[in-house]
């Protein structure tokens, strides 16, 4: 549990640099040729970055006019830029982690006032020892180790510098809720039997994304940079619920793969509230060191 730095929440900070060695191999990834239909032409063929899927979520190679492919992206735009209605988000999630050197196990109460603030406070064994606190901004973070008696302030800029990957705050804040991790422009669409899918692409990453035709809902999403030595994510989200009117995905299972390094955090959302009032309660104890 001493190796757990402050957060989970940080996704690609928790995944990346849980430990320097393991960060030093993230440096390579593969690329695998597909055809995606593009609503701008008969067919588009481009190489994304991305993990290999099974055999039946495979881009469609048929093709296409330039009429079915409008079609399509009419039917397909209104549902990647449907997002949650919310002002506030409360949660307490069980969390598994995996990675190349352990796996951890642990609690993690969340609180997000959205575009303002994301508190997480970090418990293991059933609650009975209390590991982390974390209050993050749209510019900054706020980190105590309750475990080494550590606190560390940490801007959002500084952490781009020591990652091969951006970390803002629309993102995290994105990953919490459910919704697609970045935005951006839909640059390609197809579909398969059950499927639809995009590829949307923000001018840093290009995401290869999946819906459910049945119920509209967001089911993968491959998140990959524009870096050809950068790291490659992948998004599943499960066991969707209603609350308070919004489908929510209460399951998540986050993988980073890297040649024979593999990273993996999976979350159970066991409590989920909407737009209630919250506080973030943050005090570093006086006897406390500062991690620089």
């Amino acid at each position: 549990m001493n190796k757990f730095s402050y957060c989970y929440l940080l996704l690609l900070v928790t995944l990346l640099a849980h430990s320097s060695c393991s960060l030093q191999r993230l440096l390579k990834k593969k690329t695998t040729e597909v055809a995606v239909i593009d609503s701008s032409a008969d067919v588009y063929t481009g190489i994304l970055p991305r993990f290999s899927l099974p055999a039946p979520d495979t881009f469609m190679l048929a093709i296409d006019t330039i009429g079915n492919g409008i079609k399509l992206l009419t039917i397909v735009k209104p549902v990647w830029e449907r997002r949650l209605s919310y002002n506030t988000f409360g949660a307490k999630a069980k969390v598994n982690f995996e990675g190349p050197e352990e796996k951890q196990e642990f609690t993690a109460s969340i609180r997000l006032r959205k575009d303002s603030a994301i508190w997480v406070d970090i418990t293991a064994l059933g609650g009975m020892v209390h590991a982390a606190r974390v209050l993050i901004t749209p510019d900054s973070m706020l980190m105590i180790n309750y475990l080494q008696k550590e606190f560390s302030k940490i801007s959002l800029g500084d952490i781009a510098k020591i990652l091969p990957v951006q970390v803002d705050f629309p993102t995290l804040q994105n990953l919490i809720t459910g919704d697609p991790p970045r935005n951006g422009t839909i640059s390609a669409v197809s579909e398969t039997a059950d499927k639809w899918w995009l590829s949307v692409d923000d001018g840093s990453y290009v995401q290869v994304i999946a819906y459910d035709k049945a119920d509209s809902l967001l089911k993968t999403d491959q998140v990959n940079t524009r870096n050809t030595n950068g790291p490659e994510a992948l998004f599943k989200f499960m066991n969707y619920i209603s609350i308070q009117n919004k489908k929510f995905s209460a399951n998540r299972e986050i993988t980073i793969n890297n040649g024979a390094d593999h990273f993996k955090l999976s979350l159970e959302m066991q409590r989920v509230d909407f737009d209630q009032v919250l506080d973030f309660p943050f005090s570093i104890p006086k006897n406390y060191t500062e991690k620089r």
